[in-house]
């Protein structure tokens, strides 16, 4: 399984904000130092995908863009292990409201993800 890196997930956000030509500071190493942490500690890449996807909602890294890097993280950490998502990405991007106003568990994360994923490739 492919580790996770801070630079990876540094480099993915910069890339998405400079886009919009927002702000792209980090708020945060710790959080993402945790992160990257825990998720590589996730052997399983769905659950890894839905644990980066509910720390970077959670515990906001950068300024800006927590959300959009978290989705787009969480589908490069799938595709890395062979899958993708099948479902509605709006409804992700309500979990992501519903983390930050703390009425969502990393379990209701893990079972969209389980529930919305599908493997494209064996590993």
């Amino acid at each position: 399984m492919k580790n996770l890196t801070v630079e990876q997930v540094e480099a993915v956000h910069r890339r998405l904000i400079e886009e919009a030509h927002g702000d792209t500071r980090v708020v945060s190493e710790a959080n993402l130092l945790q992160m990257v942490f825990r998720a590589n500690m996730t052997e399983n890449g769905v659950l890894r995908a839905s644990l980066v996807f509910w720390s970077l909602c959670a515990f906001p890294a950068f300024r800006e863009g927590n959300e959009r890097i978290a989705l787009a993280m969480a589908e490069q950490v799938l595709a890395d292990n062979g899958y993708c998502i099948t479902g509605d990405r709006s409804a992700l991007l309500v979990l992501a409201r519903r983390i930050r106003e703390y009425s969502a568990e990393p379990e209701d994360i893990d079972q969209w993800m389980i529930d919305n994923t599908r493997i494209v490739f064996e590993r």
